[in-house]
């Protein structure tokens, strides 16, 4: 699960796409505009979080999410 900190996130079709980028120790979720790539989470009943997709450009995550047939 991503860190704690402000950063961007878009939700389509009960995903949420989050902007990441890569440091030394982690991957950190970060403002749209520092992004260096996205990841595609599902958010489970139990509110925790659970990576479906990484490392994806947004367009390739936005249409991972709106693909028919894309489990949530």
């Amino acid at each position: 699960m991503p860190q704690k900190q402000k950063g961007f996130t878009a939700i389509v079709n009960k995903l949420h796409i989050h902007a990441m980028r890569r440091t030394a120790t982690s991957d950190v979720h970060v403002p749209k505009s520092e992004a260096q790539f996205f990841h595609v989470y599902r958010r489970e009943q139990s509110r925790d979080l659970t990576l479906v997709k990484g490392n994806l450009s947004f367009d390739s995550a936005a249409d991972f999410c709106l693909a028919h047939g894309t489990l949530h």
